[in-house]
């Protein structure tokens, strides 16, 4: 059975997307899904599905390159905003607004130019202390539907994320893992960021649950205002928030790159 795909990238994070709301493309084995990413150069793979909440538009589910499927993906939650206005034509809510569930929660996303999306899980803020990790002056610890460790460095250009990110990640602190953010202050509310995935295993070009996290602990340790403006290697990432933090937006550039097909296993 041929399964069609599309791919995404939002700001330089790549995605391979499906409609399943016929159910067929979950029988896969976890290896079949990282040996598609490992073929198709992508970070992660989308999946459009019924939703079992009665309220929600529809349902993502999103794996990693390695296979494993995770809580959340703030870049793959825009790009599944554009597949269901612009491909799949499902009819959006009130003022363009997609209401859709995810592993852990309930999100909103919104049918414009930078398709941002209500970033509704924003917890644990420095529960996990992670200053002893790298030598730096600032440091924090957030989960914004995925863990993350934040940390301000010198000539981010030149720093070995690779090498740091991976030490970090693994860390036995972190009993799943953590994402590894390193990033430095450009100018009023404005910061560069790099960012070390878990389930990739690398750098990637964008994260949006890390920019959003940083962006975060920049307002509450800073005093970063409102819009932050964030660059990744692939674009530019924009957090707006209310003063309180009861709504976070995460919005950014998202672009159709192509289309193809998947031939399912027998």
């Amino acid at each position: 059975m041929e399964i069609p795909f599309w791919r995404y990238s939002a700001t330089g994070n790549t995605f391979l997307v499906f409609d399943n709301r016929k159910g067929t493309s979950h029988l896969m084995e976890t290896k079949i899904y990282a040996a598609l990413c490992q073929e198709e150069d992508v970070d992660g793979l989308l999946f459009l599905e019924i939703s079992p909440e009665d309220d929600c538009d529809f349902h993502m589910r999103y794996l990693n390159a390695d296979g494993g499927e995770v809580d959340m993906c703030g870049n793959g939650a825009r790009s599944i905003v554009h597949f269901a206005n612009n491909i799949l034509k499902i009819p959006a809510g009130e003022s363009g607004t997609y209401t859709f569930s995810t592993k852990s929660s309930i999100y909103k996303g919104h049918v414009s130019d930078l398709y941002p999306v209500l970033m509704t899980e924003i917890k644990d803020f420095d529960l996990i202390p992670v200053n002893d990790l790298l030598e730096t002056n600032f440091s924090a610890y957030i989960n914004t539907g995925v863990p993350h460790a934040i940390f301000e460095v010198d000539e981010l250009a030149k720093f070995p994320v690779h090498k740091e990110g991976k030490r970090i990640r693994n860390d036995q602190r972190f009993s799943g893992g953590v994402n590894a953010n390193f990033f430095e202050i450009i100018g009023e509310n404005h910061v560069r960021l790099r960012t070390f995935e878990r389930g990739v295993e690398g750098e990637t070009h964008s994260c949006g649950t890390g920019a959003t996290g940083v962006a975060l602990v920049l307002s509450k340790k800073k005093n970063f205002q409102s819009p932050i403006r964030v660059d990744v290697v692939g674009g530019q990432l924009h957090i707006s928030f209310t003063p309180n933090f009861s709504e976070v937006y995460l919005a950014g550039r998202v672009n159709l790159v192509g289309n193809g097909t998947f031939q399912l296993p027998s």
